[in-house]
């Protein structure tokens, strides 16, 4: 796992441009997926100043999407995605930390984390869950407002929908949760 190293950014962002500049794609379309990087990191830049003000460790590792550690106060990011999507990514996880402690949150309380496996097998756990998930995004999509961020709403809500998918499909799944009162 890596720290954010903006140069590193900013070289990965040129390497990807000039690969795709000779393998001969349309340069209008590959000097707009530059712009979009490089204002991207600016903005990575500037989510990482705040998460640091909050007392946040951001790494980046090889991993798919994100996740927010409460007790470690870490965000760990995918390093394989566009700066684009780490951009929304981060701002996502960020919106877990705004949530707060979910042991002590009357509204979460029943969705991240819970060891106990009766509690994680209840559907009233991934509702809870798929909730939280909701929630973080819109939290996510504020900071952005209050950051003056970049970000098109389009493009954020695309890459929220994608994710929140998964969530869904998760949460209703009927083979691996069992309802209240359910033996």
């Amino acid at each position: 796992m890596r720290e954010f190293d903006p140069q590193l950014w900013k070289d990965r962002v040129w390497a990807r441009y000039c690969r795709a500049h000779n393998s001969g794609s349309s340069s209008k379309k590959i000097e707009l997926e530059w712009a979009l990087d490089v204002l991207a990191i600016s903005d990575l830049i500037t989510i990482v100043e705040w998460c640091k003000e909050k007392k946040l460790k951001v790494l980046f590792a090889k991993k798919s999407n994100g996740t927010y550690h409460s007790q470690s106060k870490e965000i760990i990011i995918s390093s394989r995605l566009a700066p684009r999507n780490q951009v929304i990514v981060l701002l996502h996880e960020c919106g877990h930390h705004l949530i707060g402690v979910n042991d002590d949150h009357d509204r979460f309380g029943m969705g991240y984390p819970q060891s106990d496996p009766e509690i994680t097998k209840t559907f009233h756990h991934r509702v809870s869950c798929l909730e939280e998930e909701m929630e973080a995004w819109h939290r996510g999509w504020k900071l952005a407002g209050r950051l003056s961020l970049t970000i098109d709403r389009d493009y954020f809500d695309a890459l929220r929908l994608k994710c929140l998918r998964s969530y869904i499909k998760w949460t209703i799944k009927p083979s691996t949760f069992k309802m209240e009162g359910e033996e």
